[in-house]
């Protein structure tokens, strides 16, 4: 930020007619632990009020709020013990507190400005006590009072969207950086005539935030969403979505490794028709009409793609979302196990583990509505006649979702058919209906010969053994059993 912006900041602030819980101004008062009691309840004070920054500035006076300049020079002050003033603070304050010092040259006077980042996940202490702004005044976070269990609640309930990707963005590097023409696009609604009405409606959805300097922030969710580049977001390289391609069924022989290096708005349609066109496919005569059959369900596809990526663990910067088509497999992979038990998440209530970025993908229609895409995978298999897609969920190792070549029964393994089992009787459940030996059976695309008849009833049987099904009425006859999930 250069003298102009550092200047303009300034002018913004002292345009507040007293000081604030956010904002403190001093011409002296230079002692060191009254400083890091200020950070500390600067920190604290604007993650309860929801502010991007808290500042204490040097230079100002605190009630006519002129500027006189200051002496005060944090690079060559000392803390206690004539140690270095930003050394001593890091050691007193909790490893978690991000500010920053700036000195500004003005008219022959010297100012500094103390930019303050909200705490996150904790309060930020200063020699192990937190504290918060009264009004004008720094005072000690008293522990159980109301506005403690306030902050706490605050600080747990902040999430990777609403953070800052990049700060000081002017105007028109915003809509540099961010596809405008698609967002709009993909919402159906036209593009605003003038840049401050796109600024409005980015900010109104809380894509990107005024600063206090008149500049800008793109917040995360922007840019996880419309970014042109995702990789030019220092904090966001790790969430650019690859599709990697290998020749047989293991990882040694790799055929093609692609990154989708835009926001997840842009990358979603085209990982589908990169995935797509690398599938093997079959033509099939529709009445008159030739038709292109590929060798998985579209639509299980888009939602395991939007799914890994609304619900990967943002906030892990050691892996990135990846999709890996194998020949006889496709795995969908995301960092972060998932919120809710595996073997329930076709029917139980759906939890997010990124809801603002879900709920704008399902307004462009790139998913499906909360807690119905596992019922649409699940249905899409089934239609197939394909094996059950398998779940594989760890907290170290994230989530990894595997759809299956077609696979007609015969070829199915034990456990295979065991799995779809249970899913069909979880997806039955999800519509209001039971399982039976008949759905069952179409399930797997098989006619109602004797043969099948037996084997149906023998592997549900198996199935019911084993606890992941019962039967719904035991007082029903044989010809009218019909079976629910375990845990129904």
């Amino acid at each position: 930020m250069g003298e102009a912006d550092d200047m303009e900041l300034m002018y913004s602030l002292i345009g507040y007619p007293n000081e604030t819980e956010w904002i403190e101004f001093k011409t002296g008062n230079n002692e060191p632990n009254h400083i890091g009691r200020d950070i500390s309840a600067l920190a604290n004070s604007a993650a309860y009020l929801g502010r991007t920054r808290a500042y204490k500035l040097w230079g100002v006076s605190d009630d006519t709020h002129t500027l006189t300049g200051t002496s005060f020079n944090p690079y060559q002050a000392k803390g206690k013990g004539n140690q270095d003033l930003l050394i001593w603070l890091r050691t007193f304050l909790s490893n978690h507190a991000s500010y920053e010092f700036r000195l500004i040259q003005h008219n022959d006077l010297s100012f500094v400005v103390l930019e303050i980042e909200p705490a996150a996940g904790k309060p930020v202490y200063f020699d192990n006590v937190a504290y918060i702004r009264e009004g004008s005044s720094t005072t000690r976070l008293i522990a159980g009072s109301a506005k403690e269990s306030k902050l706490w609640m605050r600080l747990q309930s902040s999430d990777f969207e609403s953070k800052v990707a990049e700060r000081d963005v002017t105007a028109e590097e915003v809509v540099e950086k961010l596809d405008i023409d698609t967002y709009f696009s993909l919402l159906d609604m036209r593009v605003p005539g003038n840049i401050e009405s796109i600024l409005h409606s980015l900010t109104e959805q809380e894509l990107i935030a005024q600063q206090d300097n008149g500049r800008f922030s793109i917040l995360n969710l922007g840019a996880l969403l419309i970014a042109r580049r995702l990789s030019s977001f220092s904090n966001l390289r790790k969430r650019v979505l690859r599709v990697v391609s290998y020749n047989g069924k293991n990882l040694l022989d790799i055929a093609s490794d692609v990154s989708f290096d835009q926001g997840y708005a842009l990358a979603i349609p085209a990982a589908e028709r990169h995935i797509v066109s690398l599938l093997p496919s079959s033509e099939y005569m529709d009445g008159a009409f030739r038709r292109i059959r590929i060798a998985y369900p579209k639509r299980a596809i888009r939602e395991l793609l939007s799914n890994m990526l609304i619900h990967q663990d943002l906030s892990d910067g050691t892996s990135s979302p990846v999709v890996s088509l194998f020949q006889n497999r496709i795995e969908f992979s995301n960092p972060g196990a998932t919120l809710i038990p595996v073997a329930r998440m076709l029917n139980a209530q759906p939890k997010s583990r990124n809801a603002s970025l879900a709920r704008q993908l399902r307004q462009m229609h790139l998913c499906e509505e909360q807690g119905s895409g596992w019922d649409i995978v699940v249905a899409a298999c089934e239609q197939a006649h394909m094996a059950a897609p398998r779940v594989e969920s760890d907290e170290q190792l994230g989530t990894r979702v595997t759809l299956f070549a077609e696979n007609a029964y015969e070829r199915m393994r034990k456990a295979e058919r065991k799995d779809a089992v249970y899913w069909h009787s979880c997806l039955m459940f999800a519509q209001g209906e039971s399982m039976g030996n008949q759905s069952l059976r179409e399930r797997f695309g098989l006619d109602g010969s004797r043969k099948n008849l037996v084997a149906i009833s023998r592997l549900i049987k198996e199935c019911c053994d084993e606890g992941l099904i019962k039967e719904e009425d035991e007082d029903a006859g044989d010809r009218y059993r019909r079976y629910i999930p375990a845990w129904a």
